[in-house]
């Protein structure tokens, strides 16, 4: 191929993907989402206030509950990314540095949860370059464990849509494949990032992955388990891991917001027991207790948080 097409396709790819153009699309969507909201709150005002009021503190306290339980995951998952990239983390420490650099997401886009999180590695005795590296293979990690887990548990629903009628032994043979996918998918880019990775740090991932899921998941089926919406688990945990891994692509959408409620739904699909909007109020609600959970994480991480002598050790 020529060298100045490629050239000039790099220029567009460039001017395209700039950061005036994301912080472009960023307020577009921020404005698309605020007036979907504030439309469909007017419109539905009785009909949410009913159902947000039917909603009982147990529900709510079990929401806000199993999300900090997949975020103590993650803080330990990220143990392991940084062992992986030659520094050890206590779990304290790893807990503190990720609720910390957490709550930074909620600002549209990536960027400023990068750096956060890259300045704390680095003020913890990591280099610039391999904080940047632990920080990818996070995020690509919690990317492919995320879409990879939502589909090994919508794998029945997955085929049906498609038109595939399969049996008890296809489906299993189908997750297997899907699994298999992942680990390859996970071995790839850690080898690329993390020097010091081994197929078993691989299966702990994809384990650690798969608690992220349940967790998390949990945190959708209980409310919509509380409008009377008859989703199975495991459809739930699917449905929303596929949201949340579609959520990290979105680098527009602050905290995936919008683009994660969406996709979840379509990936629930129809015929619950529940209307749509109905569907739509519980996701809300999760949301909501996210937040809640985020703030209630990084408030724990404040009394666990360790003094930074002593904290880090260099991996022989």
């Amino acid at each position: 191929m020529d060298h100045s097409v490629i050239t000039r396709a790099k220029s567009i790819a460039a001017r395209i993907f700039s950061e005036r153009v994301r912080n472009v699309l960023k307020a577009v969507w921020m404005v698309v989402v605020t007036a979907f909201v504030v439309r469909y709150v007017v419109r539905n005002w009785d009909e949410l206030y009913d159902t947000v009021s039917s909603f009982s503190g147990l529900v709510l306290l079990s929401t806000v509950l199993v999300t900090m339980g997949g975020k103590v995951v993650i803080s330990v998952h990220s143990q392991l990314i940084t062992r992986v990239n030659g520094t050890r983390f206590s779990f304290r420490e790893s807990f503190w540095m990720y609720s910390a650099s957490d709550l930074v997401k909620y600002v549209p886009g990536g960027l400023w949860n990068a750096l956060a999180r890259v300045r704390l590695y680095t003020a913890r005795g990591m280099t610039p370059a391999t904080a940047t590296k632990a920080f990818a293979l996070e995020k690509y990690w919690m990317l492919v464990g995320a879409l990879g887990t939502g589909a090994v548990a919508l794998t029945p629903d997955l085929l049906d849509r498609i038109g595939v009628e399969a049996g008890t032994g296809a489906v299993w043979s189908v997750r297997i494949a899907l699994v298999v996918a992942l680990f390859a998918a996970m071995w790839i880019g850690g080898r690329v990032s993390g020097r010091h990775l081994q197929p078993r740090d691989v299966v702990r991932a994809i384990v650690e992955q798969s608690v992220m899921a349940v967790l998390f998941g949990l945190g959708v089926s209980i409310p919509l388990s509380a409008v009377h919406a008859h989703v199975s688990t495991t459809t739930a945990i699917g449905a929303f891991s596929m949201g949340r891994g579609l959520g990290y692509v979105a680098v527009f959408a602050p905290a995936g917001i919008g683009v994660r409620e969406v996709v979840t739904l379509w990936a629930l699909g129809k015929g619950h027991g529940a209307a749509t909007d109905t569907m739509l109020i519980a996701l809300a609600v999760n949301r909501v207790m996210t937040f809640v959970a985020d703030l209630a994480t990084f408030g724990s991480s404040l009394v666990v948080r360790p003094s930074r002598t002593g904290e880090v050790i260099e991996s022989p």
